[in-house]
């Protein structure tokens, strides 16, 4: 049975762990630039959501608005496609790396940030403020 809380926070758990992942699949990727045919990996973060059943839905006015999450690949494990290859097989782009962890850091933050405004919320509900 799905508690109260669970409701209220929603998929934001969910999306919280899986941009942690990513933090660590890009941390890895950035520790092995210099790591001959090592390969850049990264999580596909919709995809990711899929697997763990808590696919986004959006209200929308139109079908072309948003896309649908069920043209979404069901593997979220995926190797990034070098711009730039090196002679030694390696995929790693220190600059791409550092880019997509800054955004990952920024939207797990984000992700923690609404469920502490909803756990916060519930708070003063309870309280009565």
């Amino acid at each position: 049975m799905v508690s109260q809380l669970d409701k209220a926070l929603g998929v934001l758990p969910t999306a919280a762990a899986v941009q942690a992942r990513r933090l660590e699949m890009i941390a890895g990727n950035i520790a092995n630039a210099t790591t001959p045919n090592y390969k850049a990996r990264d999580v596909d973060f919709r995809a990711a959501l899929k697997q763990a059943g808590d696919t986004p839905r959006l209200a929308v006015t139109h079908p072309t608005h948003i896309e649908s999450p069920d043209q979404l690949t069901k593997d979220a494990l995926m190797f990034r496609v070098p711009l730039a290859p090196s002679r030694d097989g390696n995929t790693v782009e220190t600059h791409i790396e550092e880019a997509a962890y800054g955004d990952a850091a920024g939207r797990y933050l984000a992700a923690l940030r609404f469920a502490e405004g909803t756990l916060s919320g519930m708070r003063k509900a309870y309280r009565g403020d």
